[in-house]
This record gives C-alpha cells, sequence and structure tokens, in this order.
C-alpha cells in the first residue's frame, strides 16, 4: 500500500462522520494517533479531520510499511464503503424520494461545533441511526461561522462568553460545487436587499446533511452576520436566520435535484419552508388552498418543548415585512399567510413558527408521551371543538444513539454478554434480558474504571482552566490533586442552564446539602456542565452561583463545574458518573435525553418524573422523586421537589450505593445498573426511533403526500371542496333526538347537506364505533344507528383522503 493512498484513505474517513460511532475506525485514529510524536489519543479524537495536517509524509510511510497497520486499515475502509452506500431498509421509501429533514442545529460531533444542546444533539442522533437503519434520509440546516459560542468560566465564578471563528477548512464539510465546478450558491430575497448562500456537505454514513453559509464575501455586512451565531443576534436576525434556512434550504435541495417525498421539519424554526414549497407549487397551476393541503399532506412536525422561549413568536409587523414578497410570489396574500401563523394567546397576536408548522403539516407529534398530552393541551385551541386527548398530535418518545455514546468498556461487555453483534439488536428487549447476567464485579471493575477516566478528564479540563488564568503548576498541582474522589458516590448534571431545568434545586437548603456532601463515611460530590444562552441573564446567574459555590469550604473538591459543554464533556459525563440527575419542573422537560446516556454506560438515573423517566422509571431500574400534580406556584413546587430530592438520597440513593458485601460490591445496587441497561437501552435508542418515525410518520406521509398529488392534485382538490362544504353546513348540525336500543343507540341529526356516510362516531375510550344509516326522516334529517353500548358520544365528519378525523377541529356530542 503507498504511504500516499494511506493518506487519501484516511483523509476520506475523517470526511465521513461514520468513524464517530464506529469503535474500530475510532481503534484505527488511536494507531495514526500514536505513529506521531507528543499526539496523545484523545485530542487526535476530537477532530481527526484536522489533525491529519499535522501527520508528515515519513509518518505516512511508517504507516504503510505496517502490515499489521495496513490489515487494520483496509478492514475499516472496507465497512466504511459499506455503511456509505445509498441502501434503503424501509418498505415503501426510497432514495428517488427521500425525507429532507430540516434542523436549526446538528449535534453530530464536538469537531463540527453547530449546536447548542438537546435539539441538537437529537438531530444528529436521529441522522446517524436514519444512516444505520437504511432510512432514505436528507438534512438540511446552517453551517455558523462562529458556532453557538465558547463559554469560560473565571476564577471567580463569572462566565465569559466568546465567538472564535472556525476555519471551515479544519471541520469536516466539503464545499459543493455545481456540474461545472462552481461552488453552488442560492439566492434569498429579504426586505433589504438578496442574500447568497453558499451550500456545505457533511457526509454522517449514508445520509448526507446540507448546510448553508452567508458569512462569505459576496454579501454585505448584514448579510454576512445571519449564518455567524447559532440563536444569536436580534430578533430581527433570528427571523432572517430562519427565513434562510427555511427558503434557502428548498431552494438548495431544488438546485441539487432532490425530490423529497416526505418533509420534516424538526421545531418550528424552519417552517418557512412551507412558503417556498407554496411558490413552486402555485407555478405548476394548483390554487393556494389545495397546494397548502398538498403541502401540509406530505409534512411531519416534532415540537420538541413546552416552554415558550423553546416555541419561536415575532412581531406581526415585522414577518409582514419580511414575508410579503414571498407571499405574493407564491399568489397568497400576506395577510392570508400571517393568519396560518397566528398566536393570539397572548396579550397582543404574535406571529409563531409553531403554530404556523402545525398548521402547514398533518404529520405532528411530541417526544414523549407526557410531552404529547402537554402539547395537545397547549395547542388545543387550533381545534377548538375537540376535546384534549382527540386533539391530532400524537408523539414518538426520543431516543439516543447508542453507538455514539457507549463506553468502549462497555461495547466490549456487551459484545461478550449480549452478543458480538449487539448493536444489530437495539430495538429487541428480549435479547437485552442478558444483561442481567453479566457478573457483577466484572460490570462494577468496568464501571469504575470509568469513573477514574471521568475524574482524570476533570482534572485535566480543571488544570488547563487554571493555567489560562496564570496559575503556577503548583497551584494548580494542589488546586486539582483532590479533585474528586473515585471512591465517593458521582452525580452528574449537564444540560443547558435553562431556569426550567433548575439546575441547582440541589443546593435549595444549604446546610442539608452541605451535610450530604461532607459526610465521612457516605460523602456525595456532583459534576456540573452547561452554557446558558448569553442574553438570559437569570440563567446566567444560576451558572455563576454553582460556580461560586464549588468555590467554598464545604464543597470545594466535591463540587465542579465544567466550562464550555460539548458532546465530548457530555460523553464523559455519561460514561463516567454512578447517577444522572434531572430535576426540570414537571411538565417541562419534554424528553431529557441526556438521562438516557447514562444506562448504556452502567449509570443509573435519579430523575423528577417528567419526559422520557415516565416510560422508563420502575423501583428496580432507578429513582423518581417529585409530585405528579400540577403546581400554581413554582416557589412552592421547587421547595417540594428540593425537600424530595433531599430524602429520596439520604433514605434511599446513598444507602444502596454503600452497603457492602464481603467482595465490597454493592450488591443492590449493581441489580440496578443490570435491570436498567436490561429496560433502558432497547427502549431509548434512536434505532427504534428512527424505525417509529418511518413507521408511523414517513412511510404514511409519503403515500399521503402521493396521493394528494395524483392526477394533478385532483385529490387535494376533492378534500378542500369537501372541507370548505363541511366547514360551510356544520353551524347547522345538531342532535334531534337519542333512544337506547338493545346493543345500541339510535339517533336523529340534522346534517343538512352534509352526506351521513362520512360522519364517524367515537367513545370516550378513544373507540371508534359502527355507524349505520336508517334513512332519512326530515329534509336534512338522518336517523343513524350506533353500535355498542350507550354513553358518551362524539360524531366527526371524516374524508377517506383526511389523515385523522378530528383534523377539521369539528364535532357534536351527545351524552
Amino acid at each position: 500500500m503507498e504511504p500516499a493512498r494511506v493518506k487519501r484513505e484516511l483523509e476520506e474517513l475523517a470526511s465521513n462522520l461514520w468513524w464517530t460511532w464506529n469503535g474500530d475506525a475510532q481503534e484505527l485514529w488511536r494507531r495514526v494517533a500514536a505513529n506521531q510524536t507528543g499526539q496523545r489519543h484523545e485530542r487526535f479524537l476530537r477532530n481527526p479531520h484536522a489533525a491529519l495536517r499535522r501527520v508528515v509524509a515519513k509518518q505516512f510511510r511508517t504507516l504503510a510499511a505496517d502490515s499489521s497497520y495496513r490489515a487494520h486499515h483496509r478492514r475499516v475502509l472496507a465497512a466504511l464503503k459499506c455503511a456509505s452506500r445509498s441502501v434503503s431498509r424501509v418498505e415503501g421509501l426510497s432514495w428517488r424520494r427521500p425525507v429532507v429533514y430540516f434542523s436549526m442545529e446538528f449535534g453530530l460531533h464536538e469537531s463540527l461545533p453547530i449546536y447548542s444542546g438537546g435539539l441538537g444533539i437529537l438531530a444528529g442522533d436521529h441522522t446517524k441511526s436514519a444512516s444505520d437503519e437504511g432510512v432514505p434520509l436528507i438534512g438540511v440546516g446552517l453551517l455558523y461561522s462562529k458556532g453557538y459560542f465558547r463559554q469560560l468560566v473565571d476564577p471567580k465564578g463569572k462566565m465569559q462568553v466568546q465567538y472564535p471563528r472556525l476555519d471551515f477548512t479544519s471541520l469536516p464539510v466539503e464545499l459543493v460545487r455545481d456540474k461545472s465546478g462552481r461552488e453552488l450558491q442560492i439566492t434569498v430575497e429579504l426586505a433589504d436587499g438578496k442574500v447568497h448562500a453558499r451550500v456545505w456537505r457533511v457526509a454522517v454514513g449514508q445520509v448526507s446533511v446540507y448546510l448553508l453559509d452567508t458569512d462569505f464575501a459576496r454579501n454585505r455586512p448584514a448579510g454576512r452576520q445571519i449564518t455567524q451565531q447559532l440563536y444569536g443576534g436580534s430578533r430581527e436576525n433570528r427571523l432572517r436566520q430562519e427565513l434562510v434556512l427555511g427558503i434557502g434550504g428548498a431552494r438548495a435541495i431544488e438546485a441539487l435535484g432532490i425530490q423529497p417525498g416526505v418533509w420534516h421539519l424538526n421545531e418550528g424554526h424552519v417552517a418557512f419552508l412551507g412558503l417556498e414549497r407554496l411558490r413552486r407549487l402555485r407555478e405548476q397551476g394548483l390554487d393556494p388552498s389545495t397546494a397548502l393541503e398538498w403541502i401540509a399532506g406530505s409534512t411531519v412536525f416534532t415540537t420538541h418543548t413546552p416552554v415558550p422561549a423553546g416555541n419561536e413568536v415575532f412581531d406581526i409587523a415585522l414577518v409582514r415585512r419580511y414575508t410579503e414578497p414571498f407571499a405574493t410570489a407564491a399568489g397568497l396574500p400576506v395577510d392570508s399567510f400571517l393568519e396560518l401563523g397566528l398566536d393570539d394567546k397572548a396579550d397582543h397576536p404574535l406571529f409563531s413558527m409553531t403554530v404556523l408548522a402545525l398548521r402547514l403539516s398533518r404529520f405532528r407529534g411530541g417526544v414523549s408521551a407526557l410531552h404529547g398530552e402537554v402539547a395537545r393541551e397547549m395547542w388545543s385551541s387550533l381545534w377548538p371543538s375537540c376535546r384534549q386527548n382527540e386533539v391530532p398530535i400524537s408523539s414518538v418518545t426520543n431516543g439516543i444513539h447508542t453507538p455514539s455514546w457507549v463506553a468502549p468498556q462497555f461495547d466490549a461487555l456487551f459484545k461478550k454478554h449480549v452478543g458480538e453483534d449487539w448493536t444489530s439488536h437495539l430495538s429487541k428487549p428480549d435479547r437485552w434480558k442478558r444483561a442481567t447476567k453479566i457478573p457483577a464485579a466484572e460490570l462494577w471493575s468496568n464501571k469504575q474504571a470509568l469513573k477514574e477516566k471521568l475524574i482524570a478528564f476533570v482534572r485535566e479540563r480543571e488544570t488547563d482552566r487554571l493555567a489560562r488564568y496564570g496559575w503556577s503548576a503548583a497551584r494548580r498541582q494542589r488546586a486539582t490533586t483532590n479533585l474528586l474522589r473515585p471512591d465517593a458516590l458521582t452525580i452528574g448534571f449537564a444540560r443547558r442552564f435553562a431556569l426550567y431545568k433548575r439546575s441547582s434545586l440541589l443546593f435549595w437548603d444549604l446546610e442539608q446539602a452541605a451535610r450530604l456532601f461532607t459526610s465521612a463515611q457516605r460523602p456525595i460530590q456532583i459534576i456540573f456542565a452547561g452554557k446558558p444562552h448569553p442574553d438570559d441573564d437569570e440563567s446566567r446567574k444560576v451558572c455563576e452561583k454553582i460556580a461560586r459555590l464549588a468555590a467554598r469550604r464545604e464543597f470545594r473538591g466535591k463540587v465542579v463545574l465544567l466550562e464550555n459543554y460539548d458532546a465530548e464533556i457530555c460523553r464523559h459525563m455519561a460514561q463516567g458518573v454512578d447517577i444522572w440527575l434531572n430535576n426540570p419542573r414537571r411538565p417541562l422537560e419534554a424528553s431529557g435525553t441526556s438521562g438516557q446516556k447514562v444506562p448504556v454506560n452502567g449509570g443509573l438515573n435519579l430523575s423528577i418524573l417528567d419526559g422520557w423517566w415516565c416510560e422508563g422509571y420502575t423501583p428496580k431500574t432507578g429513582w423518581a422523586f417529585g409530585s405528579e400534580r400540577k403546581y400554581d406556584n413554582e416557589q412552592r413546587q421547587d421547595e417540594d421537589d428540593a425537600r424530595a430530592l433531599y430524602q429520596v438520597l439520604r433514605e434511599e440513593v446513598i444507602p444502596c450505593y454503600y452497603t457492602r458485601d464481603r467482595q465490597g460490591l454493592p450488591r443492590q445496587w449493581i441489580a440496578r445498573m443490570k435491570q436498567s441497561i436490561a429496560r433502558h437501552v432497547p427502549l431509548f435508542s434512536t434505532h427504534r426511533m428512527v424505525r417509529e418515525y418511518a413507521e408511523r410518520y414517513y412511510r404514511p406521509a409519503f403515500d399521503n403526500g402521493r396521493s394528494l398529488q395524483a392526477r394533478g392534485g385532483a385529490r387535494a382538490r376533492e378534500l378542500i371542496r369537501w372541507q370548505d362544504h363541511v366547514y360551510a353546513s356544520w353551524p347547522l348540525v345538531h342532535m334531534r333526538n337519542a333512544e337506547s336500543q338493545h346493543n345500541g343507540l339510535v339517533i336523529e341529526i340534522f346534517l343538512g347537506s352534509i352526506d351521513p356516510k362520512t360522519i364517524q362516531c367515537w367513545d370516550d375510550d378513544e373507540q371508534m364505533r359502527t355507524v349505520r344509516v336508517l334513512g332519512q326522516v326530515d329534509s336534512g334529517v338522518y336517523r343513524l344507528r350506533v353500535v355498542g353500548k350507550p354513553g358518551r358520544l362524539r360524531f366527526f365528519p371524516t374524508h377517506p383522503h383526511l389523515v385523522h378525523p378530528q383534523e377539521l377541529g369539528i364535532a357534536v356530542e351527545i351524552d
């Protein structure tokens, strides 16, 4: 093998983020790093694409001459070739008409820092599992030249914010060019002039993610600013970002020659793509109503949060100024478009991106079962006659891309005890019952090794931080030598420092907290990490409060705040901590996937019953605390939950961890570890999640969209005519009489000109009842028989092309 080939193929491997979840590929990078003088393996793995620049020709020659290395190299490159081959393994979906997945952020790896938190990490994991599962999917987002931000914490606990410019040539991205070799650029006409966007490609196994970038010389300063910072700048700049992503992203997809079969909106930020789709369909001769139904019928929307800050709203006048040219180009009065996003629940009407996304989609979901309930309650006003459980918003519970987050030690452990091919059985609970048979001592020793690795990582990070502020080597050593103990119960808390996540709840009562941390026999320690948004002063104060607490005498060495939280820190923490703490104000944590990364690494969860933990918790797999009741007073809720947290720690968690047998093993704790692995790993993976999306959303949306498009949109026009007729006639519909009969109910109902065969009946158990038309008794009055026992019944108008019977949001009820 020639050295030039070794170099070329390693560059190919570094350019496809598939290596980030393939252990054999990561081991190859370690061998490459070991061949370099002074190169540390972990630092090389943070960004091989950039690290390869520092590998000199002599070192490539050394690698090429090593027969063992060559065999390893060939094996990994062959696996990459297989993994990056475009193959659909989902019946009914193909790469000819893929799913296009729009997201404001993608958290694929720390080498590509264009994410802020859970939304981005979920998007990255979704993309990776789509590649693994053979779901034909294309990602679309923005490439931020300054990322989110770099968080620094000075020795006094003050947070500092930096926006270093990214060097795109050191990132695993490739500039897309057209057939003539020129940069592929698209143009978006904003209110103050045209903005041009370049298109970059990120390879993620067999999936491509296309990222738009406006920060280059062809644009004016205001245009360049649009993609500089994730969630940065003024409200107007945020609007401009979302227009560039939505409209520009749709145009980029067209320029790339991609013909989507399904459009997936990952949160409402991206919903403006509907305007560009509308323009294209209007050019094909469709009227606005038919085109909008066509768009909605092939669109999937995932809402991620009930927190107001996560549901983007804008001033209507601002949106009108920016969207009027696009609405005009689409042949739609701008005020009609604004009505699609109207949220009038506030003191004055606002334009809501979530409302727009809900109205421009027919396949809608939250990210956990509880969040689905909360979303139905939040947005029930859009379907005014529906009960909360009838609102057409369902849910798919989030998961994690398990191979990306599992530690090498636990990968080896699972290969030994669950099966060499355990990653191919992530959705099979029966296979994961084998985890309960892992020998206790073996499981515990692997977990302890990961904790020691985490502590070493924390000490290294803290040493680097103090060096940056001029501390001497001796002073740094004194400060970090006793930082964290390997034998102490170690808690992890890592997430965005949003107020509702209550990062400092453990310190609600400092005296009680101090007793837990300073116990001589059964101490606890905690590692924090997370970034508050730079403009969120209150969340920033919480972050700085924790930094100050870490410096207090009673907490020194036992409380640590790691700065600049990213995927690397998350990986170390999720792999190394004993227990993961999650204490949001219920029910504001839509999912909380950070805690899902812990069980696959032998850790346990201690959480409020919110998000995914409502579905994951059992007394054998972890701990829950706090009340499930609704609170009107946040102060009271925080106080009650803090008391419950102290109680469960004192009475259950800490005794369970420190009760040891003669071999020094915490048998009850290890039993929970085994049960947690067996239950949570198969339930909460994105492999299961993406398959569920494919079966429940993508295939139905693809089929529905194709049906509505048939014969030039004839079925879409038919559906619109039927809806207009029903909306006009429904105010006249009323129940006239009802009488119980054997095994059924006979009713008289005035339907006017509505066809009685289109009426559907549901009972309180959400079961559809059989309805038979007995005849017409007067002008517009029909007798209907409802099969089954009498009770409270709801009657909806339905149509074969309607995705949900409750989609129109109108009903008649009898009791």
